[in-house]
């Protein structure tokens, strides 16, 4: 760090120039400003998929897995092999909605395959859907 003197004195008293540090000071207090208000905000946000753990009686989401090769995709959702699109609708129609739907694809299938799926959890009526690569 370098220190002027100041001049007009009979002795030379270091001067130490404040606005960086006064500039360093407002920027640390504006960043803790504003991360304090998106945590509050933050802590409202609910998962797109419910909890995970809880209860005996809680809903869990209802997964959807795209496997196949491309263009040749088939579903998997709650145990059974659904091989038509319109069958996989029709099948997450009857299904609870609440705790939403999760579309997890495997390697294979391409992405209009995950498309087709998504578009059909949606046209099921889910809200909450979410995406998942594979495992």
């Amino acid at each position: 760090m370098r220190f002027g003197t100041i001049r007009g004195g009979g002795r030379g008293r270091p001067a130490i120039n404040l606005v960086s540090m006064i500039d360093a000071t407002f920027l640390l207090l504006s960043f803790f400003l504003v991360t304090a208000g998106a945590s509050r905000v933050e802590g409202r946000l609910t998962g797109a998929l419910g909890t995970t753990g809880g209860a005996a009686g809680d809903l869990q989401a209802v997964v959807v897995d795209v496997q196949g090769a491309p263009g040749a995709a088939w579903y998997r959702v709650a145990g059974r092999r659904i091989n038509d699109i319109g069958a996989l609708r029709d099948a997450l129609v009857g299904m609870p909605k609440p705790p939403g739907a999760a579309v997890r694809m495997h390697a294979g299938p391409n992405a209009g395959d995950a498309a087709a799926a998504l578009q059909a959890v949606r046209d099921a009526g889910f809200e909450r859907v979410s995406y998942a690569p594979a495992p």
